[in-house]
């Protein structure tokens, strides 16, 4: 017969596992509740005059946000200064203490996707990264810790989960910060997250790596881009089995990492390590050029790797080699006609998802609307190939566009109509009744999972601000539609204030505050000014 210690602590054990459930289904009816309900109810415009430095001790901000104002020149540019404002508002808000879900600071794409998930923390960190790198940090470690075994997961959230992983771009992000951040900070953010990140590509190799050695998404829903035409109907009714068919954006995203990490472990003192992985991400370079490369039509395309069937659906998959180096000089400017073609990818807001001319192209989702993440990949691939002036054009339509439709409907949105500034001809799933029931018909608001890129094409591409060994540099590079227009950034982290006017013969006329440091300069388009010297190349 038990003791009775052993009887109460039976009950205890029972009584707690009671409790737990409770808890546990009061949450879920709370999570339900607000995604289903109070998430549609109550959508608030975000305001960019919202943050106070009180409040952003609540989630242990050290910095207030970067700032831009926009004046003359543009027709009314106040859309710029507010959006830009707006979206950190929006990116404060989405921004999440420690929790059950992950031991750091994390964040969500929007109020109504309460997860972590990979590829969106990715280009979350890197809108964080010009505001508070720790912050920034804190996103990409959230994923890194909540690994299963060496996978990346998909997502991490309370009441689901997936078995699936995500484009792989953590080791991408996290170079990224590196760039910026002091070196002491970069090497103890290197030295924990090198190895879980170096497994996770031995675990792509071993688990998506094909016979002829390209890479497979295991499902659509893996590769963030699920109802696309390449491998989708628009409700999901038909989801094709992808587990043989090499992917030019997977490909992609893997040479990125491998770079990533080759870069990471020289910092370290891996170079050996570092050499392996530059030779890998050039093999895959080579293989993708050999299967996946259409001469024809001067894109690149899934290949079923048993029939050898190339899947011709012209989407932003075809243009995502430019972003890893992939394509040779000539294949590079193939890609670049499709971008500036106004019946492919050139559109008002740039860079739809699928072609304007492909027989595909609607405004659903995946299926033609401008999504910020892989219109920033082009970017970055433009760049990289030194199509400056092609980048800056798109880099800036992409924002007027974003902030555009802020301005007209007050909210950030997950997906934008590459013909219009507003979303009354967008779609979600059309026929998934069930997306339709969770989510919503429309592109969910609140989002800066990654539409927050606009504000770091402002930085990074318009102003050109970078910083390397030698220091924060500046090389600004606005189109003609920006002449005549008066700039200031102020980015408090690094306690810097540029103030810049666009010339229309191609200057820059401006005034940089660094620290204590104040002096006036005038520059070319593309020239190269090292703030802190006033030395120019």
């Amino acid at each position: 017969m038990p003791s009775a210690s052993a009887i109460v602590r039976y009950a205890k054990q029972r009584l707690m596992r009671a409790w737990h459930f409770v808890a546990r289904f009061q949450r879920l009816i709370a999570y339900a509740t607000y995604l289903l309900l109070w998430s549609k109810l109550f959508v608030e415009r975000p305001k960019s005059s919202a943050i106070e430095s009180a409040l952003l001790s609540l989630k242990s901000i050290k910095h207030m946000p970067p700032e831009l104002t926009a004046t003359a020149g543009i027709e009314a540019s106040e859309h710029w200064s507010e959006g830009f404002g707006a979206v950190n508002v929006a990116l404060f808000r989405n921004l999440r203490g420690t929790g059950r879900l992950s031991e750091t600071r994390h964040a969500h794409p929007a109020p109504r996707f309460r997860a972590v998930y990979l590829w969106d923390s990715a280009f979350i960190a890197q809108i964080w990264k010009w505001w508070d790198l720790d912050v920034a940090w804190d996103v990409l470690r959230a994923v890194i810790d909540s690994r299963q075994g060496d996978r990346l997961q998909h997502f991490t959230a309370e009441f689901a989960g997936s078995t699936f992983t995500q484009p792989p771009l953590i080791a991408w992000s996290l170079e990224k910060l590196c760039l910026v951040a002091e070196d002491e900070q970069s090497q103890r953010w290197i030295r924990h997250s090198y190895e879980p990140l170096r497994r996770y590509l031995d675990w792509l190799n071993s688990h998506r790596r094909l016979p002829n050695g390209l890479y497979a998404w295991a499902h659509p829903y893996e590769s963030g881009v699920e109802n696309a035409p390449r491998f989708s109907t628009r409700d999901e009714r038909r989801l094709d089995d992808t587990t043989a068919l090499a992917a030019p954006d997977l490909c992609s995203y893997v040479v990125l990492k491998c770079e990533s990490l080759a870069r990471l472990a020289r910092r370290i003192d891996r170079g050996e390590e570092a050499a392996a992985l530059d030779r890998q991400a050039d093999v895959i370079r080579a293989k993708v050029n050999v299967e996946l490369w259409d001469a024809r039509e001067g894109l690149y395309f899934d290949r079923h790797f048993e029939s050898r069937t190339l899947v011709r659906s012209r989407t932003i998959a075809s243009l995502l080699p430019l972003w890893a180096g992939i394509p040779d000089q000539k294949q590079a400017e193939q890609l670049v006609g499709h971008i500036t073609d106004p019946t492919s990818f050139n559109t008002t807001i740039p860079l739809p998802s699928v072609s304007i001319g492909d027989p595909a192209f609607e405004k659903d989702m995946w299926r033609g609307p401008v999504w910020l993440n892989t219109a920033f990949a082009v970017i970055e691939g433009l760049r990289r190939y030194g199509f400056y002036e092609v980048a800056a054009d798109f880099a800036y339509r992409l924002c007027d566009g974003v902030y555009r439709t802020f301005d007209y409907t007050g909210h950030f949105h997950e997906f934008y109509d590459p013909e219009r500034f507003d979303t009354t001809e967008l779609h979600r799933k059309r026929g998934n009744r069930w997306k339709q029931f969770t989510l919503g018909p429309k592109p969910v608001t609140g989002f800066v999972g990654w539409s927050g890129l606009v504000n770091t094409l402002v930085i990074e591409v318009l102003f050109g601000l970078e910083r390397a060994a030698e220091g924060l540099s500046l090389t600004p590079r606005f189109p003609p539609a920006a002449n005549g227009s008066d700039w200031a950034l102020l980015l408090p982290q690094f306690d810097l204030d540029i103030r810049l006017s666009v010339q229309p013969n191609g200057e820059f006329h401006g005034v940089w505050r660094f620290a204590d440091d104040t002096q006036s300069f005038v520059i070319s388009s593309g020239e190269r000014l090292f703030i802190g010297t006033g030395n120019s190349r």
